[in-house]
């Protein structure tokens, strides 16, 4: 088959990156040729993949996505394709994979949607979406959240046969090695963290999004002896700066490290104490299934889709409002205990053996065939 597919962004370490390579990787490796067009690309090229960058120009990014749109249908229109996927909500997709939450309904509840309902950028994004979603639309879309499959289906009244439903997929590479200790401590090692010392770890990029000020907050406010000897750790790409002026400010900035994209997140994984993710939004938040079955318990905001998985599991704690930094620190604080921690890791571990937490790749990629035999 040939395929096209449509990416605004490649960003390697990034959520939907990774969801996007191993997609079409298992598609790549079944004879498939993949055309992928897309505006910036962040990382390695992929091996197999024909990569068509599109030169995009415009003042604001929602005209730079219209000129996208523009120059690439001419050649997508050309190119003869068994199926056209997108990444990203745009017109003409045959497959969608709905990594992105609901616009619609989050601008929506907005006060000042009375207003912005008809700014150029608002009016934009809304059609692009009723464009995949709505009930005059052909496109079939890959959900990932059931939260925001109910929106699309709210707002855009969109028919269910076109709203097919993924397991999460998270990487084999995450699942806890047998070796886990000795890498754990190893890892803690280079750290200079000692046993008795507690690691939180927060993972991916948009900081301000995903909280990452609320887990400095919350770490500050910890009680001195328990502060001590607590460090935090994020992982991920963004402006760092304003997070350490807040932990300067908050006096933890000895404690509150922020290291950058990294290839070895598996063996962060291992080495941390508690999973941080007191995210504002988040559509899934896969990362919080890579903690799972690591076996490392987490602290979620209740705003993150895949926030049900540690309530189903008792394998942490869910936050409702993690901008209240008392309620935050004093949940935290009855966590970092040891043997709680042991028990929410067991749990943790023994409902990732006992669910599915893996085949999206797999499904995708079996959808993807199914739709463009149908074509």
């Amino acid at each position: 088959m040939k395929l096209a597919v449509c990416l605004y962004k490649y960003f390697a370490y990034g959520g939907l990156a990774r969801d996007f390579r191993r997609i079409l990787e298992i598609r790549r490796d079944a004879g498939d040729e993949i055309d992928v067009y897309y505006i910036e690309w962040l990382g390695d090229p992929i091996p197999g993949f024909n990569q068509i960058p599109i030169k995009v120009s415009g003042l604001t990014n929602h005209a730079k996505v219209r000129d996208f749109y523009n120059k690439s249908q001419p050649l997508i229109a050309a190119g003869n394709y068994d199926l056209v996927i997108g990444f990203n909500k745009m017109p003409g997709l045959d497959l969608y994979y709905a990594a992105d939450p609901c616009y619609l309904a989050r601008v929506r509840q907005e006060p000042s949607y009375i207003i912005k309902q008809f700014f150029g950028r608002v009016r934009f994004y809304e059609a692009w979406e009723r464009a995949v979603f709505g009930p005059q639309s052909q496109t079939v879309s890959m959900m990932i959240s059931s939260v925001q499959r109910k929106l699309f289906e709210q707002y855009y009244q969109t028919p269910p046969e076109r709203l097919v439903d993924l397991p999460p997929g998270i990487d084999p590479d995450r699942v806890r090695p047998d070796d886990w200790q000795i890498q754990r401590q190893q890892f803690r090692q280079k750290l200079s963290l000692n046993d008795d010392d507690f690691l939180l770890l927060m993972i991916g990029s948009g900081f301000k999004r995903k909280g990452a000020d609320f887990a400095i907050e919350a770490m500050a406010a910890l009680p001195e002896a328990l502060r001590e000897n607590t460090h935090l750790y994020v992982v991920g790409e963004d402006n760092a700066k304003p997070f350490e002026q807040l932990a300067q400010k908050l006096d933890v900035a000895e404690r509150t490290h922020f290291m950058g994209g990294r290839d070895d997140v598996s063996k962060w994984l291992l080495a941390a104490d508690v999973f941080l993710h007191p995210a504002r939004s988040e559509n899934t938040g896969t990362v919080i299934l890579e903690a799972m079955v690591a076996g490392l318990p987490s602290m979620v905001s209740s705003a993150c889709g895949y926030a049900n998985y540690v309530k189903d599991s008792n394998s942490g704690e869910c936050i409702d409002q993690p901008e209240d930094t008392s309620a935050f620190s004093q949940q935290l604080t009855k966590m970092l205990d040891k043997q709680r921690l042991q028990e929410l890791s067991v749990n943790a571990l023994d409902y990732a053996a006992t669910h599915d937490l893996y085949s999206m790749p797999q499904r995708a990629a079996s959808l993807i065939e199914m739709l463009a035999t149908r074509k």
